[in-house]
């Protein structure tokens, strides 16, 4: 996360690196307080068990990965707690059709002002309830710092595939597929756990997509591959079930967050960092999957979804690829751009589109 950072603690060296001592004592001692944080919110039993069934990461089996994952939990819960003076703060909540027992993370109920409706633009008091569920994927631990790569962000074919990597080997770069079905099982687990909203009831998942690939603006991958116009998962259901999306998903999760963490936001198990300004901007996208308040939220008819979140909802995003080639002088920047012309027009003949065999695999 070192080109994701607005070093407002003075955290990086001159050459680019992070000031360890600093970083590991800022993030332990703002970690203890987000533990109490939480602990007055959900109550000693409840984090005592996060601690030790989460937090822990598999104990003496560790795995760096859990713990991320668990870290990401804790950030967007201390974010919630932090927003309202919550009636309710509930985690772990229990739901009637959970698959396998398995519930949300953390459930909030609270009243605050927001417009009514479309009919009735003046704020009023309404008492919502909100479910959260957060994911972070386990990516692989490859470290790509000197090879040039490319991820297409939209699906392609079978054929298709290979043919966008036998271009990208031909021309050393490294092909990384699209990791659409980590998207499909993270929207899928989702469902397993929330049940279809009620009237002010609104189910959140929010997806940490930070890894080593692009690390300043991963999100964007799993953005476009969610709601690209030619066959988003979340823009195209009848796509989204031919890969094995539950369709009771399109009912049940109100919205998906995605975002990429910043080394600020990590040291201080902040979420609020998502929202600084560099580089790409903003660190996040949100997708409102119930269509009538997508719209209604575009239109500014309603506004109880930046109430909750303190996020407006994004467009569509259709872009075909995600690439670094790391260029340093003149001759390899034009060399980049003529390869990524020529790499966008080819993934552009072999999108999978809602024409083909809905069986296309993935």
């Amino acid at each position: 996360m070192i080109g994701n950072n607005i070093d407002l603690k003075g955290i990086i060296n001159e050459d680019g690196s992070v000031k360890t001592t600093d970083f590991n004592r800022n993030f332990c001692i703002n970690f203890s307080i987000r533990m109490q944080f939480l602990v007055g919110a959900f109550g000693d039993n409840a984090i005592m068990d996060f601690i030790k069934n989460q937090m822990s990461a598999g104990k003496q089996n560790y795995d760096e990965d859990a713990f991320f994952e668990a870290l990401s939990e804790v950030s967007v819960l201390s974010f919630y707690v932090g927003r309202y003076k919550w009636e309710q703060s509930i985690y772990e909540p229990p739901v009637e059709v959970a698959v396998n027992g398995k519930n949300p993370e953390a459930r909030f109920i609270g009243t605050f002002y927001c417009q009514g409706s479309a009919e009735n633009l003046s704020e009023e008091k309404r008492t919502v309830t909100i479910n959260i569920e957060v994911k972070s994927p386990k990516f692989p631990h490859d470290n790509h710092k000197d090879e040039k790569i490319a991820i297409p962000t939209v699906s392609l074919t079978l054929t298709g595939r290979e043919e966008v990597k036998s271009f990208c080997t031909k021309h050393n770069v490294l092909y990384l597929a699209p990791r659409i079905l980590k998207l499909r099982d993270f929207i899928n687990s989702a469902a397993g756990k929330f049940k279809v909203p009620k009237e002010d009831e609104f189910n959140l998942l929010y997806i940490n997509w930070s890894y080593r690939d692009f690390p300043s603006n991963g999100f964007l991958e799993a953005w476009s591959l969610l709601t690209n116009k030619l066959n988003g998962v979340l823009t195209h259901p009848e796509f989204a079930v031919s890969i094995g999306v539950l369709p009771d998903a399109f009912e049940k999760i109100t919205a998906v967050i995605v975002y990429t963490e910043s080394l600020e936001g990590l040291m201080f198990s902040d979420f609020r960092y998502v929202w600084q300004r560099k580089h790409a901007g903003a660190k996040f996208r949100m997708w409102v999957v119930n269509e009538k308040l997508r719209n209604a939220e575009w239109k500014n008819e309603s506004n109880v979804l930046f109430r909750i979140t303190g996020m407006n909802p994004d467009k569509e995003l259709t872009q075909m690829v995600m690439v670094d080639c790391k260029p340093k002088i003149h001759e390899e920047k034009a060399e980049t751009a003529i390869f990524v012309m020529e790499l966008v027009e080819l993934i552009s003949k072999n999108v999978i589109n809602n024409e083909m065999d809905t069986n296309t695999e993935i």
